[in-house]
């Protein structure tokens, strides 16, 4: 099958790739499993990474600074007219000269860090009365559906499938400041494959035991739907047909 190919289609809509945002990449510290040259020269130099500026970890913001990404946090400035990310705690634009993708409110990834606030999140665990984290949690995932995200992605920091959330253990503090260690069992497996189903909250997962992999997951899942967002572009523009068989480059010649 021949496929859709993305560096004629931006240069087919006359996109400014001569003009990059960021020239400050560090391509030596790069993964060598990170391949893709599309992805590579002619995504990240124009990707920014946006955050939201509530995050309690700030991995993200120094995994962008290690490897030359562009980053900006999201925060509510009443001078500036700026808000905080409504919702999710990453998203990304892309921007090409004058030409500016921005996501925000379209995309959102929401990241999880701690097996033992998620299992929280996935029982319904009581922290404040009358509430209960799982109410919180779907709450949460129904807003992406209710004000319309095209995608949403939950960051695992933890397990490399999800399977490996089967029987994970944390340590908690217990009954006299006790620490006790707790088995999750099937139950954050259960949930999240309930609730990644299109009939539930139907997000998307990506997971991984280091925050360098997960990293470059991160990135890699935004330049793919960064890629059929321009392919449509195409599509709509009628450069192309609605074919995944087609190869852009005999069309555009």
């Amino acid at each position: 099958m021949k496929r859709f190919d993305y560096e004629v289609a931006v240069n087919q809509l006359k996109l400014g790739k001569e003009k990059k945002l960021n020239e400050n990449i560090r391509y030596d510290l790069i993964p060598s499993w990170v391949q893709g040259n599309d992805f590579l020269k002619l995504f990240l130099p124009y990707l920014k990474v946006i955050g939201d500026s509530r995050e309690q970890d700030k991995w993200v913001e120094s995994a962008c600074q290690y490897y030359g990404i562009a980053f900006e946090w999201a925060k509510k400035d009443k001078k500036a007219n700026t808000e905080n990310l409504k919702e999710g705690d990453y998203t990304f634009k892309v921007i090409f000269g004058e030409r500016e993708f921005n996501f925000v409110g379209v995309v959102a990834y929401e990241r999880k860090g701690s097996v033992a606030e998620f299992y929280g999140n996935c029982t319904g665990q009581k922290k404040v009365k009358g509430t209960s984290d799982r109410e919180r949690i779907k709450r949460e995932f129904d807003r992406f559906t209710e004000k319309g995200y095209k995608k949403v992605v939950l960051m695992l920091e933890f397990g490399e499938k999800l399977t490996d959330l089967i029987g994970l253990q944390f340590e908690f503090r217990g009954e006299g400041g006790k620490l006790q260690v707790k088995n999750t069992f099937h139950t954050i497996y259960s949930a999240v494959m309930s609730w990644k189903q299109p009939n539930n909250k139907g997000f998307d997962v990506i997971q991984s035991n280091s925050h360098k992999k997960l990293f470059w997951l991160f990135l890699q899942d935004c330049y793919y739907y960064f890629r059929n967002e321009i392919r449509q572009e195409c599509i709509d523009k009628n450069m192309i047909e609605n074919l995944n068989v087609l190869n852009a480059k005999e069309i555009f010649g």
